[in-house]
Order: structure tokens, then sequence, then C-alpha cells
């Protein structure tokens, strides 16, 4: 089901940004940015899956209001795993001694508000998103596998820089750093998600 759910975003994601890209192409609107790329996340104040992964992308769009500030959504992806080697663990009067490798997959999405700083070649900027996450907590083990699915609130302020390095400028480079919250809950074999806090890396193209 996981498998089923995961190629199924990936084809909405690529649908999403081939219709964006498209569009930008052919109006050139200066007001309007899409951004998609890669993500590098490191699990922060966790001991479940606390691991860092390069497995995730993301995708954002807005519109600028004014010269400065914009307002859109965004929407993210992410999979962080670690392998846990052999413990006991203890239920009740019931006891297992197993390895197991744990995974936590988080797809946050919602809107976004950005101010950037500048309207050149170099344009820095901050922005904040809000909006809600789903996420799945996973302990597979050599016999089987336990999962935990919730949903949450999520928060992300981000600092970045979008790069534009041709004369018509309608096409650059992304670069950003971001820390998110969720208040996602998520219990597996051993261990309690009290929600989940992250760090990370953005690097991707922007039209």
């Amino acid at each position: 089901m996981k498998t089923t759910f995961v190629k199924g975003f990936h084809i909405l994601l690529f649908a999403a940004f081939t219709f964006c890209s498209g569009e930008v192409s052919a109006q050139m609107h200066p007001r309007w940015y899409y951004e998609a790329g890669w993500q590098f996340n490191i699990p922060v104040a966790t001991d479940f899956a606390a691991a860092s992964s390069g497995r995730g992308f993301y995708f954002d769009g807005g519109y600028y209001l004014t010269r400065n500030i914009s307002f859109g959504g965004f929407l993210n992806y992410h999979s962080n795993s670690e392998r846990v080697p052999r413990s006991i663990y203890t239920s009740g009067t019931a006891s297992v001694s197993t390895d197991q490798m744990q995974s936590v997959l988080q797809l946050p999405f919602g809107m976004s508000l950005r101010y950037r700083f500048a309207e050149r070649t170099w344009q820095p900027y901050v922005s904040a998103k809000l909006g809600a996450n789903y996420s799945e907590a996973a302990s597979v083990l050599r016999t089987g596998r336990l999962e935990d699915t919730s949903w949450g609130f999520y928060a992300s302020p981000e600092i970045g820089v979008n790069i534009f390095p041709f004369r018509d400028k309608w096409f650059g480079f992304n670069l950003a750093a971001y820390y998110s919250y969720a208040t996602n809950r998520s219990s597996a074999l051993g261990a309690r998600i009290d929600g989940l806090n992250n760090v990370g890396l953005r690097i991707g193209i922007t039209f």
C-alpha cells in the first residue's frame, strides 16, 4: 500500500510540475514563480529513524502580490530510515528479541508567505510555510511490518536565494535552508514519536 501511495504521489507531482513549467514558458508572467528540486533532511530531537537522508523533493509555487511579497503553496516529500541492532522489546509479560529498520515518511503541504529582498540576478528571500503533514512511522522486522499513520499541523521558516544567471531571468536556480516542526504523534516497536523536528537543505530550479 505504501509503495502504491508513493508511486501515485510521484506521478501527481510530475504532472503538476510539467503543467506549471509549461504554463510559465508560455506566459512568462513576471509575478508567478515555480520551484522544484531535491531535498536533504536531518531529523532533530528524536531517537526514531534519526539518520539524515537525501530521499526527498519539494515543489513551491506562488504569486507576487507586490514587488517583494508573495503568497503561494507548497508540497514536500521526504523519507528517513535507520537500521537498529538487535534488542529486546517488552510489552506487559511478552518480550521479543529482534533487529529492525525504522522509517518515517513525511508529506507536508499547505500555504506559504514569502518576502524577497531584491529583484536582481541574486534574489535572497525569507518565507514562512503553514499547513498539514501526513506521516507514516514504521518498524520493519524480518517477519513483518508495524506501521502507524498520523496527521499533524506543520510550520516551517525558510531562508533562501534564487539565482538567475541568464539575461531574460525566467529560469534560474533555487538554494534554501529550512527548519520544520509537525505535531504528528505516532508509536512503533519500542519507540514513540511526539512531534517531528527537522532541518535541511533544498537545491532546485526556479521559473
